[in-house]
């Protein structure tokens, strides 16, 4: 469908994927989803994910978006009231990815809207979310969705696991 159709007053582009809570029979789709964006298959990996964003305490705001019933794209979310000292309610953006065949066709755009809407309805005042510093197509589309650096410092550290600790 092309982004120049005439959609009416205040019809988005996005509109036309209908978005709806991640359940655990979206599992499959949303493996085979990140494999083609990754290129691991990483199963073990988002049933924990599911696991957690389902039937843990947290609150549930991870989403899918769907085209003709099918799962075309996903956001895997976690909201956090008072950790990592940070006072405000925040939420993290953990994973996001789009089917290839409906990548630039607004699907993440959808989700990402419906994701700050639910999210305000919670009264989460920050979205967060980290990205590889070359992946310059998801730092692109995070700038299109209103993101900017941190005013944060993200340290890490390597650790070997058979070097004695000194």
């Amino acid at each position: 469908m092309s982004d120049t159709l005439d959609r009416g007053p205040g019809v988005l582009a996005s509109d036309r994927y209908p978005i709806r809570a991640l359940t655990k029979n979206d599992l499959r789709a949303i493996v085979t989803i990140d494999q083609a964006a990754s290129g691991r298959r990483r199963t073990e990996y988002f049933t924990r994910m599911l696991e957690r964003a389902l039937e843990g305490g947290d609150v549930r705001v991870s989403l899918v978006a769907e085209q003709d019933a099918r799962v075309v794209g996903f956001v895997v979310a976690t909201v956090f009231y008072g950790e990592f000292g940070i006072a405000e309610p925040a939420a993290t953006i953990d994973t996001i990815a789009v089917a290839p065949e409906c990548r630039r066709q607004h699907v993440g755009e959808a989700l990402m809207r419906q994701l700050r809407i639910n999210l305000g309805a919670l009264g989460v005042t920050a979205l967060r979310s980290e990205v590889p510093w070359d992946d310059f197509e998801l730092l692109a589309f995070f700038r299109r969705q209103g993101f900017a650096p941190a005013q944060r410092v993200c340290l890490e550290r390597a650790l070997d696991p058979t070097a004695p600790e000194r």
